[in-house]
């Protein structure tokens, strides 16, 4: 979740093409690692993956506020090849989309079956894409924020590349990099406030003319600590990656 070049040939290069109706559905994989430690001791060890999919769609559009509002959805279902366990994720966002930018306004984020709904406001929008601009160039999305953390994130257009994915294959699509490397804030794992110490993330994206992404390669690793007993500290490291391929019968107006 969630991204002109040589203006005329690249113009209609756009991540998330704002229509209502249009519809991606991606093959999905996600690997999750984690370990807590205390006192060069390993307390617990986590490995899971799971696969599905995930469904990307524009949903509606609020044309009575100053700047059209676009609602847009993704719904990431998937099943662990450890517990067998289903997992829904769904992100609500809303987007304006002009001839400078595409721009993020909210999230609403529910995570799990048992999640509860978690809304963050921006004022300024991120801005999640320029359009317009040539390879190698570089902007500063924003902070994106959750309820406890905070992100600054900046992308960079790096080249284009044919990318091969279940919908078929895509020549001269853009490779764009999300990257952070201070995020900051607090987690809570098994009723311990945990504070990050540590946080890098990278998020790859191939972008298609006409289509939006066909691929996508999300990364990140964290390392957060809590006090433990007798004064010492619990460090909790975590990493994970998703990847999202494009299928066929994606709808694009």
């Amino acid at each position: 979740m969630l991204i002109g070049l040589a203006a005329c040939a690249c113009a209609a290069i756009d991540p998330i093409p704002c229509t209502v109706g249009n519809r991606w559905e991606y093959d999905c994989v996600k690997v999750n690692k984690g370990m807590m430690e205390y006192q060069g001791k390993r307390l617990t060890d986590m490995y899971d993956t799971s696969s599905g999919s995930a469904v990307y769609e524009v949903l509606s559009v609020d044309n009575i506020a100053r700047t059209p509002l676009y609602s847009y959805r993704e719904t990431t279902t998937t099943k662990s090849t450890v517990n067998g366990r289903s997992t829904t994720e769904k992100d609500d966002m809303k987007l304006s989309s002009d001839s400078d930018a595409l721009k993020i306004y909210s999230t609403e984020q529910v995570t799990g079956d048992e999640g509860k709904p978690e809304k963050i406001t921006y004022d300024p929008p991120l801005v999640y894409w320029l359009k317009g601009i040539d390879v190698g160039k570089s902007w500063d999305v924003g902070v994106v924020r959750g309820e406890s953390t905070q992100v600054p994130l900046s992308a960079k257009v790096v080249g284009k590349e044919t990318v091969t994915v279940p919908a078929g294959t895509f020549k001269d699509c853009l490779k764009v990099v999300y990257t952070s490397d201070s995020g900051s804030g607090s987690v809570e794992v098994m009723g311990m406030k945990f504070n990050i110490t540590s946080s890098k993330s990278r998020g790859i994206y191939w972008i298609a003319d006409g289509v939006g992404v066909v691929k996508e390669i999300e990364v990140s690793t964290s390392t957060a600590q809590a006090p433990g007993p007798a004064g010492g500290v619990i460090t909790l490291d975590g990493g994970s990656c998703t990847i999202n391929e494009l299928r066929p019968g994606y709808v694009v107006k």
